[in-house]
């Protein structure tokens, strides 16, 4: 299906439906309703299927329009040549921090879709942008730097150990949008989850690498 006619709006009017229909696609596929979007969006139902026929369609065209400026603005930004693999994934986190800031359904959203990707239709396009993130992720590992950990630790194991440690951690904070009794989302908690993950990652450093000043 061509987008042209929405892709044709006033750039106001046409953030202002993706926002809407973001947020309500963040519970789920089939728990959204295009009631509450056109509601959000302050438009009628009418227009809506105007611009995109079908709930799906309008899902799908949301998916490659979060994918779109998570690999300009995210993936495109990462430094593959840092070698400190704790501070490349502090750097991840910041970068996830700022995307966030400057589109703020987005991580809602995407983070709904992975949520939803089992039997989601967006699961096709979900499962290609998880591959890219994981040989991102896959590649930051293989250049750590091994020099950085202490000499009685074996740091293909201790990278090992990093990466499920923080791969829990991610899992939990994104699982914890269907937990949250009181409607708040990882975006309104991020600052938080920052602070936290701040000092798991703090722990790490610790136990794995040399200390700064035996380095010297």
């Amino acid at each position: 299906m061509e987008y042209d006619k929405f892709l044709a709006l006033d750039e106001e009017k046409r953030e202002r439906i993706l926002n809407a229909a973001m947020t309500e696609f963040a519970s789920g596929f089939k728990k959204a309703s295009t009631d509450n979007i056109v509601r959000a969006a302050g438009i009628s139902k009418g227009i809506l299927f105007h611009y995109f026929g079908t709930k799906e369609n309008l899902y799908n065209f949301i998916v490659d329009y979060a994918i779109s400026i998570m690999d300009t603005e995210f993936f495109s930004l990462i430094n593959l040549k840092q070698r400190d693999i704790l501070d490349s994934i502090w750097q991840l986190s910041l970068l996830k921090q700022d995307l966030s800031l400057r589109y703020p359904t987005i991580f809602d959203f995407m983070t709904g879709v992975y949520l939803d990707r089992i039997d989601g239709p967006a699961k096709e396009k979900m499962d290609e942008i998880m591959t890219m993130r994981n040989e991102i992720i896959g590649e930051l590992y293989q250049n750590a730097d091994r020099s950085l950990f202490r000499e009685d630790i074996d740091p293909q194991k201790a990278i090992h150990m990093i990466h499920w440690a923080m791969e829990g951690f991610a899992e939990s904070k994104a699982n914890a949008i269907k937990m949250d009794e009181d409607g708040n989302s990882i975006r309104e908690n991020y600052e938080s989850y920052l602070a936290e993950f701040r000092e798991y990652l703090n722990i790490l450093r610790k136990c794995f690498y040399i200390k700064r000043e035996d380095s010297q």
